[in-house]
């Protein structure tokens, strides 16, 4: 799997939802000690299974994303085979992807990084979207070119991968239409998760 740098909970817990569930099941084994009566001091050594049930929304954003990883459906595509498979309805909006590119973050200044002093990131513009105050970038692959909006409150960790190759996970949502290399497109990505490509 790639190196994953950033999982926005608010759009994991949904997303983890729609593909795993609402909870997580963990065996833990038991062990301990059982006396055979009160004169007797032999014991036996006993071993139990429990099963814990974890909600997932009582999860670190990082356990829901690594349970969810492997369920998604359309993993590591490339923007192209996206705006094919989004322009012959095979996804629509609310489809969770994982789509492979460049992140680029136009008219946006990235200072030098010191993770003992982050750097202050100013993003020019903002756009809501479905509510959330969101910033915008684009998902660069073989000409092709594909629109993402992050939450802004990532915007220190995201930007940090700016002309990186990267891998973003995210939910489908409706756009005016425009079109990618003759391919009518209706869709954008909300993105919920970011790694960083090996």
């Amino acid at each position: 799997m790639n190196s994953l740098i950033y999982v926005e909970k608010r759009l994991i817990v949904p997303i983890g939802v729609k593909l795993i569930g609402s909870s997580l099941s963990q065996n833990e084994k038991l062990s301990g000690k059982t006396g055979f009566n009160w004169f007797v001091q032999a014991s036996l050594e006993q071993s139990t299974e429990q099963t814990k049930e974890m909600k997932i929304a009582e999860l670190f954003p990082e356990d829901i994303f690594h349970s969810l990883y492997e369920k998604i459906p359309s993993k590591a595509v490339s923007i192209q085979q996206l705006c094919q498979n989004i322009s012959s309805h095979t996804l629509k909006s609310a489809d969770v992807v994982s789509i492979i590119g460049t992140l680029k973050i136009p008219d946006v200044t990235i200072p030098q990084y010191n993770p003992f002093k982050p750097p202050k990131i100013e993003i020019p513009e903002t756009y809501k979207v479905y509510g959330e105050e969101c910033f915008s970038g684009e998902l660069e692959m073989d000409g092709f070119r594909f629109p993402i909006f992050f939450l802004l409150d990532s915007k220190e960790i995201v930007c940090y991968a700016k002309d990186k190759p990267v891998e973003i996970i995210g939910v489908l949502k409706w756009s005016p239409s425009y079109e990618v290399s003759g391919y009518a497109i209706n869709q954008t990505l909300l993105a919920a998760a970011l790694l960083l490509r090996r």
